[in-house]
């Protein structure tokens, strides 16, 4: 008989509309329970046993079906008998990249000699940021996507396309440059575009269909 692993799971899913809630950073605030729900999309497995290895309460969170797979998958090779198994995990997946580094820093047997680079001041200085930057935004038919929502990852610097699919955000001196994510926000669709901030006009951004997410408290239960 095999023995029994732990499954995560999501045994009763939120309904509550998620591109409704309050935006947090990596979060959304559901009013309907008061909780902060985790936007998991952009986890890896790793990343997502570490957070609830972590959490001494329930976590609420939104992944996709396909994530669900992965974990559990990746539970079913891994002995679970010890009560910390997801701390076990978390470790386990932070020594493998460790070992990873190590074994490519052995491979490095001579000495590595480094060309002096002469550095002009003017490298330092930070580009200028433009009042605006904008695009337009396309459908998988081809055609421009009026009302898509936009925002600048890790900020509140948000826009909806109009008509034509295009959209325009302002932008002050004190915006970070380091903020250079612009995502799609949709239940339907999904989007990226890495900004290029020495110009105001960007690549246009093709939308993909969006994976089914599903949202609710995350289950950790014992399965034969």
């Amino acid at each position: 008989m095999k023995a029994p692993f732990n499954e995560i799971s999501i045994a009763e899913p939120c309904l509550q509309n998620w591109d409704e809630m309050e935006k947090g950073v990596g979060f959304n605030f559901c009013k309907a329970c008061s909780k902060n729900v985790i936007d998991f999309s952009g986890y890896t497995n790793a990343e997502i046993i570490q957070v609830l290895a972590n959490s001494g309460t329930s976590v609420c969170g939104r992944l996709s079906q396909s994530q669900l797979n992965q974990l559990n998958l990746h539970l079913s090779i891994v002995p679970t008998t010890n009560r910390n198994w997801m701390k076990y995990l978390g470790v386990l997946a932070i020594g493998m990249s460790i070992f990873v580094m190590d074994a490519s820093a052995e491979k490095i047997n001579t000495p590595v000699e480094f060309a002096k680079t002469i550095y002009n001041k003017t490298d330092d200085k930070k580009p200028d940021v433009p009042q605006k930057i904008y695009g337009y935004v396309i459908g998988a038919d081809h055609k421009p996507a009026a009302g898509i929502r936009l925002s600048i990852s890790d900020t509140q610097y948000a826009a909806l396309t109009d008509k034509n699919g295009r959209y325009e955000i302002l932008l002050d001196k004190k915006f970070d440059i380091s903020k250079n994510q612009l995502v799609v926000e949709s239940a339907q669709y999904t989007g990226l575009l890495i900004l290029n901030f020495s110009k105001a006009k960007q690549n246009d951004i093709k939308l993909k269909k969006a994976e089914s997410m599903i949202m609710g408290k995350i289950m950790i239960t014992s399965k034969k």
